[in-house]
């Protein structure tokens, strides 16, 4: 479960520096809008998993 966090987290910064820069438009911004949203809903899910290890 990890692995898809690392993995949102990296696809995430790479289109939101993209986005910043303003390097592209339309598709990235609605790509770093869902990609967002997936990294939180991985975080989330990582969180409850392991939550024994946070207490």
């Amino acid at each position: 479960m990890s692995l898809f966090a690392i993995g949102a987290f990296i696809l995430s910064v790479i289109t939101g520096l993209l986005f910043l820069l303003t390097v592209v438009t339309g598709l990235f911004q609605s790509l770093q809008v869902w990609l967002s949203a997936l990294l939180v809903i991985a975080v989330l899910f990582h969180t409850v998993i392991n939550w024994k290890q946070f207490s």
